[in-house]
């Protein structure tokens, strides 16, 4: 199933995001971690630190010098930008009150409660009041279910307050332990545009309270950065399953959708002047890297965040987001044999996924 997904996340939505606080934040990480504060499994994309063996492109490649500029397309089309407080996370308890979700599509390969119907259809949800649907047109937002091992995301999600109903046109069910990402060529089983989860690499308040970042992180790149093609097939690489538009899109610039980009590991984080958000973020990069998960008009993500973070936390990734732009290359050699390239990886695993439920 096609959707067509253009996420925008300009100043106005960072002001707005940041000056929510809600209670999502992750407990301190012990011997194993929890779903819904990182979830997906122990093999996924998200938790797999990048290869030794890790194949760089040229920092003199067309596509390098792309990832590095403030201008691809047109003055300021690919501005270097920190999404914050992009959505909200919600995790909902046995207490909240059941409300009727009716969509206008649901995925079509993730698993649903008792089947139903794929289009125009409905469910009921615990959902929590403070539930907000962000992203400007996008409107998202992610609903993670009492046990903590489901979520819900909605695109162009919004209450219907006289009926006290929320109504999506595209309503996807998470499996938090599984991949985060689609299960075949040409699924949708989340979100993004790229066919996988909007929790997929999303920067936590929790990880910035830390400063550690530890799983890969997602990536939002202007559609004059993404690589044009006149087929899907030619815009995108493994992991994504799709393009915006299955294909037909202004996509107009080198980079596929998919990409996983990282910073080298000869780079020496500490002598680059970042803060201590700054240095997380760039140590996440050469870590696990970045996948580009999504499209967007006009700016260069390096970050996404859930609303409620400190301030002062997402300022300071701003103050370096180009400082860490700058050392970004595409990874060339991975795969879904060679997950984020070949050989030992570079760090540690996160801990593993607790699946005592």
């Amino acid at each position: 199933m096609t959707k067509r997904v253009n996420s925008r996340f300009g100043p106005a939505l960072a002001l707005a995001g940041a000056s929510l606080v809600l209670t999502t934040s992750s407990p301190a990480q012990t011997t194993t971690r929890q779903a819904a504060d990182q979830p997906f499994a122990d093999t996924s994309i998200w938790n797999t630190p990048l290869g030794r063996g890790a194949v760089f492109q040229s920092d003199t490649a067309a596509e390098t010098a792309m990832i590095h500029s403030d201008d691809v397309g047109y003055h300021s089309g690919s501005y270097a930008w920190i999404a914050v407080g992009a959505f909200g996370v919600y995790r909902a308890k046995e207490s909240d009150p059941l409300v009727r979700w009716t969509f206008e599509r649901r995925s079509a390969t993730a698993a649903w409660p008792a089947g139903g119907a794929m289009t125009n259809g409905s469910i009921e949800l615990r959902t929590p009041s403070s539930v907000q649907f962000l992203g400007g047109s996008d409107g998202h937002a992610v609903l993670i279910d009492p046990t903590g091992q489901v979520a819900y995301e909605a695109w162009i999600g919004k209450w219907d307050s006289a009926h006290r109903t929320i109504h999506a046109n595209y309503l996807v069910r998470v499996d938090l332990k599984g991949s985060g990402i689609a299960s075949g060529e040409g699924r949708s089983e989340g979100i993004r545009g790229f066919g996988g989860s909007l929790l997929g690499g999303l920067v936590r308040c929790e990880e910035l309270r830390r400063g550690e970042i530890p799983h890969a992180v997602a990536m939002v790149f202007s559609t004059t950065m993404l690589r044009k093609s006149p087929t899907m097939a030619g815009q995108k690489v493994w992991p994504a399953s799709m393009s915006d538009g299955g294909g037909k899109n202004n996509y107009a610039g080198l980079v596929p959708m998919g990409a996983l980009i990282g910073i080298r590991p000869d780079v020496d984080i500490a002598s680059l002047g970042l803060t201590r958000e700054g240095a997380a973020l760039a140590r996440a990069y050469q870590r696990f890297g970045g996948y580009v998960v999504d499209a967007s008009v006009g700016s260069e993500t390096l970050a996404v965040t859930e609303t409620g973070c400190d301030k002062a936390a997402t300022s300071n990734l701003f103050k370096d987001v180009r400082k860490v732009r700058d050392k970004l290359v595409r990874v060339l050699n991975n795969s879904p044999t060679t997950v984020g390239g070949s050989g030992k990886r570079v760090a540690s695993a996160p801990p593993p996924l607790d699946t005592s439920r």
